[in-house]
């Protein structure tokens, strides 16, 4: 007995085969209700991006230091490391901010009853 759109192989194994619609509407379907990420992901994003950030210039001196010749290596690595560091903390801060306009939209028709 066949049925339509399983396909039994050898091994007995049933494999699901819908063609172009069996695949595209979930994946469509789980974009639209997945949706963009919420501000408290931005804010917990933006931290780790400072986070990171700081510790670049560290992380890769020592890359520097070990992967290059020895004083060359070593001033490469802070170069990239002051570099991409603030390219970090700079994105995360503007990560932060951004959420930070999102939650207090959010936020502002239940506390401004209170402040007035």
């Amino acid at each position: 007995m066949a049925l339509r759109g399983v396909i039994t192989t050898n091994f007995g194994f049933w494999i699901l085969d819908f063609g172009l619609r069996g695949w595209l509407v979930p994946v469509v379907l789980g974009l639209i209700l997945i949706g963009p990420p919420t501000a408290e992901a931005a804010i917990v994003r933006g931290i780790q991006e400072i986070l990171a950030g700081i510790f670049q210039v560290p992380l890769q001196t020592i890359v520097g230091t070990f992967s290059g010749p020895p004083v060359v290596g070593t001033l490469f690595g802070a170069v990239n490391g002051v570099v991409s560091g603030v390219g970090l903390v700079a994105h995360g801060a503007l990560e932060l901010a951004a959420s930070g306009v999102a939650v207090a939209k959010t936020v502002a028709p239940f506390v401004l009853p209170f402040l007035l």
